[in-house]
């Protein structure tokens, strides 16, 4: 299936858009876009979808997309060449990947992925080519660990959250350079990680559900970022000790096992 021809849905979008009255935009979005998306939110609505994809960083329905600038940077054909390569070297699986403009609202980045086990969403503006293959392959790799460890979002425990960052942000590094990954990764040093790791996440390490670990990896009483940051660490010192063969498919408890943050 991989790379979804979503720029034929924001012609046909922005088509629309120009005729409609600014009041019926919203529902626009929802019909052009959200209610194809509806076999990946079990349950959901197409103005559930609408919510959780713009609270990612969706373009708002009254925005002026900028469909040129996308199609002049070959970003689905780009993205269409990461994913098969990707997917020969991770063994992983054939998914839908869908692209979409980032909201204009957004002045902290200018970009954002969201995974989920059977789909894959890029919301973006305007990228380097590198920095797109980066942001896929970082989201992709999370479809591949995901598909590893065969949990719903609902099972998976802390610690599977912050390994699943840390080998997202440690391919990244292999294969594109350092110079992509995240900016935050060297905000702490070792030792106030190591603190921070025993005092706030072993006492929490099995604790599940993804909507239960946004503190642990965003920060918010803990510092911004702090999971991530962990997780790389981790990752990292595991890769360094033993290798980065085969390390999707080990377990999160022998990557923590086999790092510098071992119990």
């Amino acid at each position: 299936m991989s790379v979804i021809s979503t720029d034929d849905w924001l012609h046909e979008f922005k088509t629309s858009q120009k005729l409609m009255r600014s009041r019926d935009l919203e529902d626009l979005q929802c019909t052009i876009l959200c209610s194809r998306l509806l076999e990946h939110f079990l349950g959901g609505t197409p103005q559930l979808i609408q919510y959780e994809l713009q609270q990612q960083g969706l373009f708002r329905a009254h925005e002026k997309i900028n469909m040129k600038k996308l199609q002049e940077h070959h970003t689905w054909n780009i993205v269409q060449e990461e994913f098969l390569y990707l997917q020969k070297k991770w063994s992983g699986p054939d998914i839908p990947i869908y692209i979409f403009p980032l909201t204009q609202e957004q002045n902290l980045t200018n970009k954002n992925g969201v995974a989920y086990p059977d789909a894959l969403f890029l919301l973006i503006g305007e990228l380097e080519k590198q920095e797109l293959k980066a942001l896929f392959a970082h989201e992709y790799n999370h479809v591949c660990r995901l598909q590893y460890l065969n949990k719903s979002l609902k099972e998976v425990t802390l610690l599977d959250s912050i390994i699943l960052e840390g080998l997202a942000e440690c391919a990244v590094e292999e294969i594109y350079g350092a110079k992509w990954l995240a900016p935050w990764l060297n905000n702490y040093s070792f030792k106030k990680m190591l603190t921070i790791w025993r005092s706030h996440f072993l006492p929490n390490i099995n604790v599940k559900g993804l909507d239960n670990h946004i503190e642990f990896l965003y920060g918010g009483k803990l510092p911004p970022w702090i999971g991530y940051c962990i997780g790389y660490e981790i990752v990292k010192s595991y890769i360094q000790h033993h290798s980065s063969t085969n390390v999707l498919i080990q377990s999160s408890k022998n990557i923590l096992k086999g790092s510098t943050f071992s119990l």
